[in-house]
């Protein structure tokens, strides 16, 4: 066995750890293994990164040969006993059963009772749809973030590597392994600031104001789009743009501008009134008026309104909005999930903050595209 250690000196945390534990409680972890099947293959190294006062210190854990994997995994036990918090990437679904079945394999009580797991993955889900739509691997947070790797492989990649090394104890060899392993230890401390983009769901936001602007699709129609301009409260580390199929957003952290573009419509749309009992429907007119009224009428211009047919038309421009902000509440149809409101008639300054916070949250509530 061997044990690797290296200090990246003045790595400072990126990210206040404090939010979760004492910044020298912390504990970066990730496990190399010889296959992704826990009770057929083995545990080779075991890499861990912690804050000390002169930078990131990183210690691996390295099983020269399959015969090793006990050893490492004792060494691994009696060292992280200094530890309260394991920072680990996806780990809840594989690094940590994983040592924990070969820890119960071989007897080794208790390894993570005094532990408490932070899942860097688990912790960036919400921000899949606003961030990573393609792809939320390690990989992909680094490259979002600006940071560069020497290691141009992938765990898989280096099984076979590993397999000769064991045959040949080839130091080139080794050094793809270390390089790997150490690289994604020292990618979660770099990938920690992608956790401030959390702080969007509740973000201060002030309205600054917006634009209206025409232009012409593809098929040469002419449509236009409401752009409202907002300034965050605190800094990003990267701009970036998302979109649905409906909004585009954009962060320029230079300025700390948000800009949110939405479509405006221009066609009919309906009010639907809850006291539809207190309605009645007008066949020829295509509209529900109150049966007070109605009861002046004809008998044969009017009957009961129901739920789909208490409504009334309204014509103008509209824009989409996530709730019940902006009154009146407007739809094509009852069934239609879509809610939206007239512009910029109904709009309100006031609720304009709080406007741009829902929108913002439509990323971290969405399920899929």
């Amino acid at each position: 066995m061997q044990t690797i250690d290296r200090l990246y000196k003045d790595y400072k945390p990126l990210y206040p750890m404090e939010r979760f534990c004492d910044t020298s409680s912390a504990l970066f972890v990730d496990i190399e293994t010889t296959g992704l099947k826990k009770e057929t293959t083995s545990l080779y190294l075991i890499g861990c990164g912690y804050y000390t006062c002169e930078g990131l210190q990183t210690r691996l854990f390295f099983a020269e040969c399959e015969d090793e994997e006990r050893i490492i995994l004792d060494s691994f036990a009696d060292f992280v006993k200094g530890f309260t918090h394991l920072f680990h990437f996806n780990g809840l679904r594989f690094d940590i059963p994983y040592l924990q079945y070969k820890a119960d394999q071989y007897g080794i009580t208790g390894l993570f009772d005094h532990t408490q797991q932070i899942d860097v993955y688990k912790l960036c889900k919400p921000l899949r749809y606003l961030l990573f739509p393609d792809s939320m691997k390690q990989k992909s947070i680094e490259s979002f973030l600006g940071i560069n790797r020497d290691d141009k492989y992938n765990g898989g990649e280096l099984i076979d590597v590993y397999k000769r090394f064991v045959l040949t104890k080839n130091l080139d060899d080794l050094n793809l392994l270390i390089t790997h392993n150490r690289e994604d230890v020292t990618g979660m401390h770099l990938i920690m600031p992608i956790l401030y983009y959390l702080d969007l769901k509740d973000a201060i936001l002030s309205y600054d104001g917006y634009s209206v602007n025409s232009y012409n699709d593809y098929e040469g129609n002419k449509l236009e789009e409401v752009i409202f301009e907002y300034t965050l409260d605190h800094d990003l580390p990267c701009s970036f743009s998302a979109r649905t199929e409906s909004m585009f957003i954009k962060v320029n952290v230079d300025n700390r501008k948000l800009l949110i573009r939405l479509p405006i419509y221009d066609f009919d749309m309906k009010i639907y009134f809850e006291d539809y009992r207190n309605y009645c429907y007008l066949p020829e007119e295509d509209k529900a008026i109150l049966r007070t009224i109605a009861m002046a009428l004809p008998k044969d211009r009017y009957k009961k309104a129901t739920k789909e047919t208490c409504y009334q038309k309204v014509s103008g421009k509209f824009v989409k909005q996530p709730g019940n902000l902006f009154t009146p509440v407007l739809k094509t149809d009852l069934k239609d999930k879509k809610k939206y409101f007239r512009f910029p008639e109904d709009f309100q300054k006031e609720k304009a903050e709080q406007f741009g916070r829902d929108l913002l949250n439509v990323f971290f509530t969405m399920k899929r595209r």
